[in-house]
């Protein structure tokens, strides 16, 4: 009988979501813990065309496994209910164009190339990006991405589908020291 009541409450349960879009800045939305992802995204007018891909949560440092040349992170099945996709633990849902997005970081004269999903964060990229150049352990730390080209350094927190919004499904960063206000 207790997990009856326990089911149920889960059931009528509202759950926070963030919704990051490609094209979009990314928003908060509640839903009901029985409505089906399918559900949440027509109501945001987010259906996905064939080209569209979805995936659930965030892709960070521990939880990627990083092969040769991509990460694996599956996309998921928009018709399962919100409570199924464990979505009040990972609150985060990417639809995207790219399935995979192709990164590549220069540091001083050498060059690295990897695929990640596009939920990935860019705390994520930044340390597969320190581990692939020749860094002292004791300063890596002090390194970040910037945008190639421009002095634009995305947060740690933020993701690499919402960082990428054009047609290229491809981003160049540059490995630079992280530039702190002293004061």
């Amino acid at each position: 009988m207790g997990d009856l009541k326990m089911e149920k409450s889960v059931e009528n349960h509202e759950l926070e979501l963030f919704i990051h879009a490609w094209g979009r800045k990314p928003q908060a939305v509640f839903a009901a813990a029985e409505d089906t992802l399918s559900d949440v995204l027509s109501r945001l007018e987010l259906m996905p065309a064939n080209s569209h891909h979805i995936f659930i949560g965030e892709t960070i440092c521990e939880a990627i496994e990083i092969t040769e040349d991509v990460d694996e992170h599956a996309t998921v099945d928009i018709d399962l209910k919100l409570e199924v996709l464990d979505l009040h633990k990972h609150r985060h849902v990417h639809v995207h164009k790219c399935q995979r997005i192709a990164v590549t970081v220069n540091f001083s004269a050498d060059t690295k190339e990897h695929k990640f999903k596009p939920n990935t964060t860019i705390g994520t990229v930044t340390d597969w990006a320190r581990k692939h150049f020749p860094l002292d352990p004791a300063v890596a730390g002090e390194y970040v991405l910037q945008i190639h080209g421009t002095a634009s350094q995305p947060r740690s927190t933020e993701h690499l589908g919402d960082v990428v919004n054009d047609d290229s499904c491809s981003i160049c960063f540059d490995l630079v020291k992280e530039v702190t206000p002293k004061g």
